[in-house]
């Protein structure tokens, strides 16, 4: 009997052993990450702080946005002795009101930010207030803030940083976010028995981060923002921008828009759109040079020969669309030279709908060229209707970007090749300097040799003495089209005679062409009440303010004969 005792006993102590070894396999083992969470959750507790990102130059190596030493002051308010003098101490030295310090004193949180992004030299001030007062519980940790010394220059390309998260936002921050790296780091609080932080005990700030180059060259942004300027405040627009891209590699060298941001205080703007990408809009007559490219390809054009215009009309599908001028009969060339409705829909009517979609199309219109962070990809849809195909050779009824228009004249200006339009030129490491330029792909060829040796002496005219003639320079040739564009009127159901896009889109100079051009205006106002609105009295203007600028800038010497009297065309 006693012998059975024993072996239940021993049974149960066994049984009870391996229950204790069980529980301890649970814990340590199968549940060891969970409850070194809870016990983490415990004693410590995290506090964000912005780390640095890549700094971000233009193609020069000027700074356009860089990240700046802060420093941000906290303290730990259970153990803060005497609130009202830290608080009036600190109102002194910080010029923050007494008032702001003392609500965050007295707030629920016992870890309390009392000011971000300080500047540095306040550190020492802030320690030796610490030390006076005996403090020991107020204190400062280094941080970061996002920095764009050129204020708006570029702003709405560039974007900005989020504050709260360092992280990119908006632009080309966010575009690049990866690579320039940043965010926030987490400051460990060790915290006491009742859950309250008593001290800072490690910093975790491991990043890798890198610098980019982008292809924006700053010069000439503020020339193309100067112009922009000049634009918006002589027509008064809802919306305006000037795009300028290399021709041949598809390099965005400057973007100026309106409306714009300065991304160093990008909170007090409600608008941080940039037109020149996130917006699509009727392109009107910039469609007539790529209606005349599928003509010749069909071969349904002939040069030599004139074209009825329809004398200020042409009725299709029973629709009556108006032209700007009354003209009976144009050659093809003058009909692009004069942007004739009538002369270009009776030539697009001679031609297979299906392949004049697939033109545009291949031109890349409707779709997005994923350049920009929300990038709008435009509206074509395919001509069912005889009326589908008139509208849209006269840029109607179909929506693009302004990046899509200067991709499809950039091939126009470079032999016929798409280019893949970037802002990228270069990576750089920040901490070996290794540089990683970024290569161009293939380019597709996408409009024939015929066509574009057409197109580029038709668009040399159109400047020279047709509807862009306004904006013709004196020393240098200039090729493009101008483009106006009805908007439609909720009010009245109907295409207004008052509001309107208008444009210019080409490229200079127009022999050995280096830059592509798109100047749009949403809504330009009369200078006087007689006026037309159209891209040759509102857009085209801009063209020699802005060229001449850049090609001097770049030390270009004039493609033109300079008449006697301008023979210093540089200046002083």
């Amino acid at each position: 009997m006693n012998k059975n005792k024993v072996y239940i006993v021993s049974f149960l102590i066994t049984l009870g052993f391996f229950a204790i070894i069980g529980r301890l396999f649970y814990f340590q083992v199968l549940k060891r990450d969970e409850f070194l969470n809870y016990i983490q959750k415990q004693y410590y507790a995290e506090e964000k702080i912005i780390l640095p990102r890549g700094t971000i130059y233009d193609q020069n190596g000027r700074i356009l946005g860089i990240s700046v030493p802060t420093i941000d002051v906290f303290a730990i308010k259970k153990y803060i002795k005497n609130k009202e003098k830290v608080a009036k101490e600190l109102s002194k030295i910080l010029k923050i009101p007494y008032q702001q310090i003392l609500r965050k004193l007295n707030g629920k949180k016992n870890y309390v930010v009392l000011a971000r992004n300080i500047d540095t030299s306040y550190k020492d001030r802030i320690l030796a207030l610490r030390k006076s007062l005996q403090e020991w519980n107020l204190g400062v940790v280094e941080s970061s803030k996002r920095y764009y010394p050129l204020g708006s220059i570029a702003g709405s390309n560039i974007g900005f940083v989020n504050k709260y998260t360092g992280e990119g936002a908006a632009g080309l921050e966010l575009k690049y976010d990866d690579l320039l790296g940043g965010g926030f780091a987490s400051i460990v609080l060790m915290k006491d028995a009742l859950g309250n932080p008593i001290t800072i005990e490690k910093e975790k700030n491991e990043t890798h981060v890198k610098d980019v180059k982008l292809t924006i060259d700053s010069n000439i942004q503020f020339i193309t923002e100067e112009a922009l300027k000049k634009l918006v405040e002589e027509r008064k627009p809802k919306e305006a921008a000037i795009l300028i891209m290399n021709s041949n590699t598809g390099e965005i060298i400057a973007n100026a828009t309106y409306p714009n941001y300065n991304p160093n205080k990008y909170w007090k703007y409600k608008n941080h759109r940039n037109i020149s990408f996130h917006n699509a809009y009727e392109i009107g007559s910039l469609a007539k040079p790529f209606v005349l490219v599928e003509a010749i390809d069909e071969n349904r054009i002939n040069f030599s020969k004139e074209y009825y215009c329809g004398e200020g009309k042409v009725i299709v599908d029973g629709i009556r669309i108006r032209d700007h001028k009354s003209y009976k009969n144009l050659t093809p060339e003058d009909i692009i030279v004069y942007s004739s409705n009538g002369g270009i829909i009776n030539i697009a009517l001679q031609l297979d709908p299906d392949k004049l979609y697939e033109r545009f199309k291949l031109l890349g219109f409707g779709k997005s060229t994923k350049t920009f962070p929300g990038e709008a990809s435009g509206l074509i849809r395919p001509f069912k209707r005889k009326v589908d195909v008139a509208y849209a050779s006269i840029g109607q009824n179909w929506t693009a970007t302004l990046v899509q228009v200067a991709v499809a004249y950039s091939a126009i200006a470079n032999g016929g090749y798409l280019v893949k339009p970037h802002f990228l030129k270069e990576i750089i490491s920040s901490s070996t300097g290794e540089t990683q330029k970024i290569e161009i792909g293939k380019m597709e060829k996408v409009l024939s040799d015929e066509a574009v040796q057409k197109l580029q002496k038709i668009l040399t005219q159109v400047v020279e003495r047709g509807t862009a003639k306004k904006g013709k320079s004196e020393y240098f040739t200039i090729a493009g089209k101008t483009g106006t564009a009805q908007k439609y009127d909720p009010a009245i159901k109907a295409l207004s005679n008052e509001k309107f896009y208008t444009w210019f889109a080409g490229y200079f100079p127009a022999e050995k062409p280096k830059f592509t051009v798109v100047i749009f205006a949403n809504e330009p106002k009369k200078i006087k009440k007689w006026e037309f609105i159209g891209g040759g009295t509102v857009s085209a203007p801009v063209l020699k303010f802005l060229v001449d600028r850049i090609m001097f800038y770049y030390k270009q010497k004039p493609d033109k004969e300079v008449e006697h009297g301008n023979k210093n065309p540089q200046g002083n």
